[in-house]
């Protein structure tokens, strides 16, 4: 139970919030399932902004603000929150380790903690008011924020000490059980603003079941669709639940609803992974054509319950993947033209079954060099977040991004980012400035503790570089930064990550960061962390 006192600091974080939604923004409605054509021909061009140093996981909301964590061996995971104008830093609780999960559309973050304790504590932060823990046991786990500022994860079970429960944290600062009680673990993983929020549940022993909870916490559950376990991980504003059933060894994708019951999306003898409900009811996904190893082969598509399955078109390439949708039926994912290749991946946007566009070539004055990987979340205005070789980047529609300087990435040595001892490498960094006017300082380091050289930085009318040249003198994983601040002090930071062998020491074949997951085993590993239970990660 909780104490008046803690009710009260709880609230105090979110009320702030709220007044803010109704200040600035209310939640999107959906427009009807056609696609006007306003829609398909506003592709037009897109201004970058640089939001994190690595690739990573990011929550975008209808305000245009994301929240991200990025990471890249060795450093650790970066997380941050961007509000339209500015990156801020999360910190932590107290302790090392922090991954955010969850984004509102007040700006209200959330995820998960370690505090100076060692323990590892749900977490709400805003711009405002920082991080605070919130209420509850000290194993708690927030994944996913509604626009009422309702919570919903996992907390300990009574008299256990690693196995969770799922929950829900209300906005005045009490907790609801969302029951029964597990056989050990349970998860909600997603709620809408009427506060129904979905996950799953062991109901025995090693048999988990996609669940349901309805705003008193009551459960339904939606059983195994005839496969061994199932899982739900998105609901929309109507209580249309998209989850996955597992049989034999197989992911298939499934829809929910109180009026329908459970639709099968695609073939009971398929491979699949969904990735996207809008609240229209239609679902994103990628089935697997191809199932050997290596070259596993999934195909994008897209489905609804009135025109069924419809593959995605690729291009030509070799593969593609579909990562999100909006309500105007506008989806984002990337295409790959040499299979397995990630160095071959390019960002897309299809607008409905049309061909892809590449948004490489739709970018507004882009730092040379700068390539947009895949394209992972894209909202109602059309805003887009995208994986790219200087980092997590944000795609706004139109030529205005933000007063910063936008940076592409750090170039130079091995593209496979290996350098050998007592090597000297000369790195660059190209950057635009939307102010043609605008003068920079540039500062540069690599943490090896050896000797550092200062850079040197050129520009004409908002087009500039930056050059660095180093000498590793010791062998190790290290990290180069390069930071760029224009005269009002904002600043755009990229780095690249290498790694120094010693060619007397034998060691492994191979060197540089690895590459993106690719294939079966990282369809595999979405299934996986839909299914598992809530597990404190460590850096």
């Amino acid at each position: 139970m909780l104490s008046n006192k803690a009710r009260l600091q709880w609230a105090g974080l979110l009320v702030p919030a709220i007044a803010a939604l109704c200040a600035h923004a209310a939640p999107p409605t959906a427009p009807g399932a056609s696609v006007d054509a306003a829609a398909r021909a506003r592709v037009a061009e897109y201004s970058v902004v640089n939001l994190g140093p690595d690739t990573g996981q990011a929550f975008l909301n209808a305000r245009d603000q994301v929240a991200f964590a990025t990471w890249s061996y060795p450093e650790p995971i970066f997380n941050g929150f961007f509000d339209g104008r500015r990156v801020y830093t999360l910190g932590s609780l107290g302790g090392s380790y922090t991954f955010v999960q969850g984004l509102n559309n007040q700006g209200v973050v959330v995820g998960q903690s370690q505090d100076a304790a060692f323990d590892y504590r749900a977490f709400a932060w805003t711009a405002a008011r920082g991080m605070r823990a919130l209420p509850g046991p000290t194993l708690s786990d927030a994944h996913a924020i509604n626009n009422l500022n309702q919570v919903v994860g996992a907390v300990r079970a009574e008299g256990q000490m690693f196995y969770t429960r799922a929950n829900r944290w209300n906005a005045d600062g009490t907790l609801t059980p969302l029951g029964p009680p597990p056989a050990r673990l349970s998860a909600a993983r997603a709620i809408n603003d009427s506060g129904v929020s979905v996950g799953d549940s062991e109901v025995q022993y090693q048999d988990s079941h996609a669940m349901v909870w309805d705003r008193a916490g009551t459960a339904t559950d939606l059983g195994l669709f005839g496969g061994t376990q199932s899982t739900a991980t998105h609901i929309n504003a109507t209580g249309q639940v998209l989850g996955t059933y597992y049989k034999e060894g197989r992911g298939i994708g499934f829809l929910w609803s109180r009026q329908r019951g459970m639709v099968r999306i695609g073939p009971d003898t398929g491979d699949q992974y969904v990735t996207a409900l809008n609240e229209n009811g239609e679902v994103t996904g990628n089935n697997l054509v191809v199932d050997s190893d290596p070259q596993y082969r999934y195909a994008p598509f897209v489905w609804s319950a009135a025109r069924g399955m419809r593959p995605l078109p690729l291009a030509g390439a070799a593969e593609g993947r579909v990562n999100a949708l909006n309500n105007r039926r506008e989806m984002v994912g990337y295409l790959e033209r040499t299979l397995d290749d990630p160095g071959s991946r390019r960002a897309v946007l299809w607008n409905d079954v049309a061909n892809p566009v590449d948004l490489n070539t739709r970018l507004y004055r882009a730092p040379a060099g700068l390539v947009l990987y895949s394209a992972s979340k894209i909202n109602d205005n059309g805003t887009i977040v995208a994986d790219s070789n200087a980092g997590l980047v944000l795609l706004r529609p139109g030529r205005e991004g933000t007063a910063a300087p936008v940076l592409g990435a750090v170039a130079g040595g091995a593209a496979g980012g290996s350098v050998r001892l007592g090597q000297t490498v000369d790195f660059s960094v190209n950057f635009v400035d939307s102010a043609v006017a605008e003068s920079h300082r540039a500062v540069a380091s690599v943490n090896d503790a050896c000797a550092q050289a200062a850079p040197s930085l050129r520009e004409q009318r908002g087009v500039g570089d930056v050059s660095l040249r180093h000498t590793f003198c010791q062998a190790g994983a290290f990290v180069v930064k390069v930071t760029v601040t224009d005269r009002a002090g904002n600043a755009t930071q990229v780095q690249r990550r290498l790694v120094v062998t010693d060619p007397s020491v034998p060691t492994l074949t191979g060197s540089g960061a690895l590459p993106p997951q690719s294939g079966k085993r990282a369809a595999q590993s979405v299934q996986l962390s839909a299914r598992g239970a809530t597990v404190p990660m460590r850096e």
